[in-house]
């Protein structure tokens, strides 16, 4: 486990099986994405297989510790491996897996931000907040992102770290002003978008939609 050792006595080989694990970890999370269009899913293999594996990362990645965080070798497997996979099923149609790439990123977000602020920016901007606009984005998907605001936005440091590392930063998108816009474009207006203000969803969809809007806003 990545905190079985601490400072200085951490081997170099519970740093390489580390590495490796996340390593496989990250590949087998996409290999149903890897294969060719004439291979069958469920003969290579199985759903399950998937969501295990990015519930392992999910772990792996909640219980780091400092040496993990600061490993170079093992944030290059995140920038280089992990952020893939969530780039993949960040945007599934499956709720388990899709609830579980969020979770991930989460966890990304409060305790690895500072040392992947480039690809953070991009998930937030490309995916998540894209899924919010994008009106053909199901139901789940739009209320797991919303989740996913609220855990963000109930943690204040890592409010003032985004709005200080992409708002105030010529460099970057503003990504706190669009949370901050999304929030209150469903908080307003559910699931309508476009001139036309069409409804996508049920009555009580779109209530549901609105109410973890305004809870994102004053969270």
């Amino acid at each position: 486990a990545p905190d079985s050792a601490r400072g200085d006595g951490t081997s170099a080989r519970t740093r390489r099986d580390v590495h490796e694990i996340l390593f496989r970890m990250c590949k087998l999370s996409m290999k149903m994405d890897l294969l060719e269009p004439w291979v069958k899913p469920d003969e290579a293999m199985s759903l399950q297989s998937k969501i295990l594996s990015l519930e392992t990362i999910l772990a792996m990645l909640r219980q780091a510790g400092p040496v993990f965080r600061s490993d170079e070798r093992l944030l290059g497997c995140i920038r280089q491996h992990l952020c893939l996979s969530l780039l993949r099923n960040g945007v599934s149609s499956v709720p388990a897996v899709f609830s579980v790439a969020l979770k991930v990123f989460v966890v990304l977000v409060t305790k690895f931000r500072w040392a992947l602020k480039e690809e953070v920016g991009v998930f937030f901007s490309t995916v998540f907040l894209r899924i919010l606009e994008l009106p053909h984005s199901t139901f789940l998907q739009k209320v797991m992102v919303l989740q996913l605001l609220q855990r963000i936005c109930a943690d204040p440091q890592a409010l003032v770290d985004i709005y200080v590392n992409y708002d105030c930063d010529l460099k970057h998108n503003d990504i706190f002003g669009r949370i901050v816009q999304q929030l209150a474009r469903v908080a307003q207006a559910g699931s309508r978008n476009g001139p036309a203000g069409v409804c996508l969803f049920t009555p009580e969809q779109e209530m549901s939609l609105r109410l973890r809007g305004l809870e994102g806003l004053v969270s």
